[in-house]
C-alpha cells in the first residue's frame, strides 16, 4: 500500500521535485490533485486532453514513494522515448519490450524487484508471462499507472484485448491503486475503462477539452495546394501537415520546398534513423513544417507549432482533435485547419471499407500469414516472429494499409498480438586489415573517408562486428544518413566491409495455434460491432466537416462537455454566412477594379480571408445581375469600369 505516502506528500515537496528534475515552478491542473489521489492509494482517473502533462502525473510521484511503479503502455516506440527521456533526467527507468534477450529481461526485473529501479514499462501483452507475474508479485509496488487507458474498452477508437489482462495484476495485488489515463474518451468509454479495470470508486480528474487558443476551421476547396501554401506563407511559425499516405507527405514537403518553404517528412516507411534525424530538425526549428502520417506526434511536447493542417478526412474525432491538439501548446494564438474537396469524404469511406474487408478475405490472409511465417496446423500459440509487411505485401499483391487492418482485426479477436516495430541496430565489421585499405581510394573519395572514419570512432571493427550509429557519422563527414547507408551498401558490394543494416519490424505474437484452415473463424458479431462502433466515429467526423455548427463546441459536445459557440472558429467568425454589407461590397469593387480582366472567380475569392469568401461570392454574383461583371462560362471575370 502507499496509503503511507500521503503523510509525506506535500505540494512544496512535489514542486521542488518538479523543478529539480524537469524545470517547472508550478503543476498544470489537475496534475497536484491527481499525483496527491494516487499516492494517498486510491484509484485515480485522469482525462488529460493532449498537451495535459499526463506523464508527469506517474513519475513525479514514483519519485515521492517508495516503492515501485508499474506502467503499461501500448506503444513501444513511447515508451523508448519516455526511458530515454527519464535517464537524461537521472531518474532510474526501464522498458522491457521484444527486442531484449531474455537474459536482458532477467536482469530489468531483478532490479525492479531488489534494486534501484523507479519505473518499470511493459506493454500490456507482457502481463500474461508467469515470469513476470512471479516478479510482479515480489516487488514492492507503489502503483500501476495504465497509459491510453481507453485501449481497454471495447467501444473505443483503439481496443486491444491484451489491455484486459491487466485485471490479473489487481488479482495478484488488489490493494495497489490504479492511475488511469487518457486524452480521448468520451463518458460511455469513460465509464467502461473503470469497469474493465475494476476501479474501485476512483477519484475522477478531467480537464477541459476546450482550448480557447485554438481557432478550429474546415476550408472547402477544389485547390488544396494552393490553399496550403497560402496559409503556410501567410502565417508565420511552426507547422504540421497531416496526410494519410506516404507519397503523399513526399509530394507535400517538395511542393512547400519548391515555395521556400522548409520541411521534411515523418511516416513508418522511412528507416529508424532518418525518421528521428527528421523529428529532430523539426523540433530544434531547422525545418518550419513537419509533413506527416498519423504515426508521427505520439509523446512530441513542442510547444510553439502555430498551426496542425489536415489535408484529408481522419478515422474519427479522437483521432483528429489528438492531432488538432498539437497546436498552441505554450497557449498563444494557433489554428487547427483542414483542407477538404467533395471526394474526400468518398475516398475516406473507400478507405473504411478497405479497413473492414469481408470475413472471407480476412480468413485468406490470416493462412497466408501462417505459410509466410512458416507455422504448421496445431502449432504458433506462443511464438513470436518479426514481419517484413514490404515483403508479404509485395508477395501476396495486398496492400500495406490492408494488410494492417487485418492485423489489428486479428489482434481484436485475440489470434494474435501485433506491436510496432522493434529496431535492431545497424552493425558492421571491416573485413580487410587497416594497412590494405590506406590508398585504395582516390584521395577525396568519400568510401575511403568513410572507412578511415569508421576505424576512428569505433574501436576493434577489424576483429568483431561492432554497433555504429549512422547519422552520428554522417555529422561527422558532414553529410547525410541516406548518404552514408548508401556508401555502406557500396563497401559492403566491394568487399571491404561486412554491413548488416538496421532491422526494424513489426513483431507478431500468434496467441492460438493456427488451426486447419477449415477450423478458422472470426467472431462474426465482435467483428460487426467493431465495425459498427467504427462506422459511427467516421460518421461524426463527416458531420464535423459538414455540418454549419460552432466547431469547438460540436468537438466538446462529442466528449459529452457542455460548450457555447467558441467565436473564433471559422463558422462563428461568418464562414456560411451569404449577406455581405455595403462596405463588403465597396472593398471588393475596388479590388476587381485592379484584377487582371479574365481572373476566374474562385482565384478572386482566394485573395480573402475564408470566412468571407461565401458571402463575397454572392456579392459578386449580384454585381454581374446588375451589369457591373461579365462572367463567361469557364467562370472568367471582367470588370465593367461603369
Amino acid at each position: 500500500m502507499v496509503k503511507s505516502n500521503a503523510l509525506e506528500f506535500s505540494n512544496e515537496t512535489a514542486i521542488s521535485i518538479l523543478k529539480k528534475y524537469w524545470g517547472y515552478t508550478s503543476f498544470r491542473p489537475p496534475q497536484d490533485k491527481i499525483i496527491a489521489s494516487i499516492l494517498s492509494g486510491k484509484d485515480t482517473f485522469a482525462l488529460l486532453p493532449t498537451g495535459g502533462g499526463k506523464s508527469i502525473c506517474y513519475q513525479l510521484p514514483a519519485l515521492l514513494s517508495e516503492g515501485k511503479v508499474l506502467v503499461i503502455s501500448p506503444l513501444v516506440s513511447l515508451m523508448l522515448d519516455q526511458v530515454k527521456s527519464l535517464e537524461k533526467r537521472g531518474i532510474k527507468a526501464k522498458a522491457i519490450h521484444s527486442g531484449l534477450s531474455s537474459d536482458e529481461v532477467d536482469i530489468i526485473l531483478d532490479n525492479f524487484v531488489h534494486g534501484p529501479l523507479k519505473l518499470l514499462y511493459i506493454s500490456p501483452e507482457r502481463i500474461a508471462s508467469e515470469v513476470f507475474q512471479v516478479r510482479f508479485y515480489m516487488a514492492r509496488i507503489a502503483f500501476i499507472a495504465v497509459d491510453e487507458a481507453h485501449c481497454i474498452s471495447q467501444w473505443g477508437h483503439d481496443f486491444r484485448p491484451s489491455y484486459l489482462q491487466i485485471s490479473l495484476l489487481r488479482e495478484l495485488k488488489p490493494e495497489v491503486p490504479v492511475l488511469a489515463l487518457t486524452a480521448t474518451a468520451t463518458p460511455a468509454i469513460v465509464e467502461d475503462i473503470a469497469s474493465q479495470l475494476f476501479l474501485k470508486e476512483p477519484m475522477f480528474f478531467q480537464n477541459s477539452f476546450s482550448r480557447d487558443n485554438i481557432s478550429f476551421s474546415v476550408m472547402k476547396t477544389d485547390d488544396k495546394n494552393g490553399e496550403l501554401l497560402r496559409i503556410l506563407l501567410k502565417m508565420k511559425g511552426t507547422a504540421i501537415v497531416y496526410n494519410r499516405s506516404r507519397s503523399g507527405c513526399a509530394k507535400i514537403s517538395a511542393l512547400l520546398k519548391e515555395n521556400n518553404i522548409s520541411s521534411t517528412i515523418y511516416h513508418a516507411g522511412l528507416h529508424h534513423e532518418v525518421r528521428e534525424e527528421n523529428q529532430k530538425k523539426w523540433m530544434d526549428g531547422k525545418v518550419r513544417v513537419m509533413v506527416a502520417t498519423n504515426a508521427f506526434g505520439m509523446g512530441i511536447d513542442k510547444s510553439d507549432v502555430r498551426c496542425v493542417i489536415h489535408v484529408d478526412v481522419p478515422s474519427g474525432i479522437e483521432d483528429y482533435y489528438q492531432e488538432a491538439g498539437r497546436a498552441g501548446r505554450d497557449g498563444l494564438k494557433s489554428f487547427a485547419i483542414a483542407l477538404i474537396n467533395a471526394s474526400d469524404i468518398m475516398e475516406a469511406q473507400k478507405l473504411f471499407e478497405i479497413n473492414f474487408p469481408g470475413l472471407d478475405e480476412i480468413n485468406s490472409i490470416y493462412l497466408r500469414l501462417c505459410q509466410f511465417l512458416g507455422i504448421a496446423t496445431c502449432s504458433g500459440a506462443g511464438r513470436s516472429f518479426f514481419l517484413d509487411t514490404d515483403e508479404f505485401s509485395q508477395k501476396h499483391k495486398i496492400s500495406q494499409q490492408k494488410l494492417n487492418a487485418v492485423l489489428k482485426i486479428l489482434e481484436k479477436q485475440g489470434w494474435l498480438t501485433y506491436s510496432d516495430a522493434i529496431k535492431s541496430p545497424t552493425r558492421l565489421m571491416v573485413t580487410g586489415r587497416p594497412q590494405d585499405l590506406l590508398g585504395h581510394y582516390p584521395e577525396k573519395d568519400l568510401r575511403g573517408l568513410l572507412l578511415t572514419q569508421l576505424l576512428r570512432m569505433y574501436e576493434g571493427l577489424t576483429l568483431e562486428h561492432g554497433v555504429i550509429s549512422i547519422s552520428r557519422i554522417a555529422k561527422s563527414l558532414d553529410t547525410d544518413s541516406s548518404r552514408i547507408g548508401f556508401l555502406l551498401k557500396v563497401l559492403h558490394q566491394e568487399g571491404m566491409i561486412d554491413y548488416q543494416p538496421s532491422q526494424e519490424f513489426p513483431e507478431i505474437v500468434m496467441l492460438l495455434d493456427r488451426p486447419m484452415d477449415n477450423d478458422f473463424k472470426l467472431d462474426e458479431n465482435a467483428y460487426k460491432t467493431l465495425k459498427h462502433s467504427a462506422s459511427k466515429r467516421l460518421m461524426a467526423m463527416q458531420t464535423y466537416f459538414l455540418a454549419p455548427n460552432c466547431r469547438q463546441q460540436m468537438l466538446l459536445e462529442y466528449f459529452g462537455e457542455k460548450a457555447s459557440a467558441c467565436g473564433v472558429c471559422d463558422i462563428c467568425l461568418g464562414s456560411q454566412e451569404i449577406e455581405y454589407s455595403v462596405d463588403d461590397k465597396r472593398q471588393l469593387m475596388i479590388f476587381l477594379q485592379k484584377t487582371m480582366p479574365g481572373t476566374k472567380v474562385g482565384q478572386v475569392l482566394s485573395y480573402w480571408p475564408y470566412n468571407k469568401r461565401k458571402r463575397l461570392g454572392h456579392c459578386i454574383e449580384d454585381l454581374a445581375q446588375e451589369g457591373f461583371l461579365d462572367i463567361d462560362a469557364a467562370g472568367r471575370l471582367y470588370f465593367k469600369k461603369i
